[in-house]
């Protein structure tokens, strides 16, 4: 799975960058600013015509507002996507228990063996390399799945009942690729540049005219620089759905795992 950089860095270092860019604009727009009063013959008049801050902080809001939506929509579906897969899991379960052993047992294991990899941990994934690799598990066990369901209704295994076991582990299969979908599905990186560079330039337009006016204050546009890094970093920490501070619940497909692990161990004290 492909992933752009800025996926990959931690919300904090994320807000740093985009801080510190914002520093750097306001510091720029203030300079030219105190250059252009020095050769303008009247810059309160300037300043008092300009309406490109207007128009710039207009932009920003709209921009800011779309892809915070875009994020934020990608977030719901990742948590949509886990509790499906969870409840694909737990019902292609319940139905292998009506297959006629030894194919009853062997599938039972190999859906549980199969859910324990889909439950994907904050730490299993700070990195590009082990997200790959978390992937790659996963998948090794799901080659699984198809083989044993294939002895499972080759049995003497009624039409219906097969057709239904068919059905859950093809829904299983198939979740697999929406999760990957859903994870792979970020905000592209040209509209967090983007972001980035109509924040950067409101900021350096309102620095600009207070060098027009002689005056700027610092301490209210670092508050505004603070307050815009932290929203875009928070936009993009929706894109981050098992490596930000904002991440997507395992606890349906951990319940889902730990009634399975319940119902093999009561199995196997009932066997002995």
């Amino acid at each position: 799975m492909q992933l752009a950089a800025i996926h990959l860095l931690p919300p904090f270092a994320l807000a740093t960058l985009v801080l510190l860019s914002m520093v750097v604009a306001i510091e720029v727009g203030y300079r030219i600013g105190l250059r252009t009063r020095r050769r303008a013959s009247d810059p309160e008049a300037i300043v008092k015509r300009d309406v490109t801050l207007g128009a710039m902080l207009a932009l920003l809001g709209l921009l800011l507002a779309f892809t915070y939506s875009f994020s934020l929509s990608r977030a719901d579906l990742r948590k949509e996507a886990v509790l499906a897969e969870a409840n694909a899991l737990s019902t292609a379960f319940l139905r292998a228990d009506l297959v006629d052993e030894p194919a009853r047992s062997a599938l039972r294991r190999a859906l549980y063996d199969y859910a324990r990899t889909r439950v994907v941990l904050q730490e299993q994934v700070r990195t590009k390399e082990q997200l790959e690799a978390v992937i790659a598990h996963s998948e090794a066990a799901q080659r699984k799945l198809w083989p044993v369901l294939s002895q499972a209704v080759q049995v003497d295994t009624p039409g219906p009942l097969q057709n239904a076991l068919v059905q859950s582990i093809t829904e299983v299969l198939d979740l697999h690729t929406t999760r990957l979908s859903r994870v792979g599905d970020r905000l592209p990186e040209v509209v967090f540049w983007l972001m980035v560079l109509v924040a950067a330039g409101a900021l350096a337009v309102a620095a600009h005219n207070g060098g027009l006016a002689g005056r700027i204050s610092r301490s209210r546009m670092a508050v505004f620089a603070i307050v815009l890094s932290a929203l875009i970093a928070v936009i993009m920490d929706f894109d981050q759905p098992q490596r930000g501070t904002i991440t997507i619940s395992q606890a349906p497909i951990e319940m889902t795992v730990k009634s399975m692990a319940d119902d093999l161990a009561a199995e196997g004290q009932r066997m002995h």
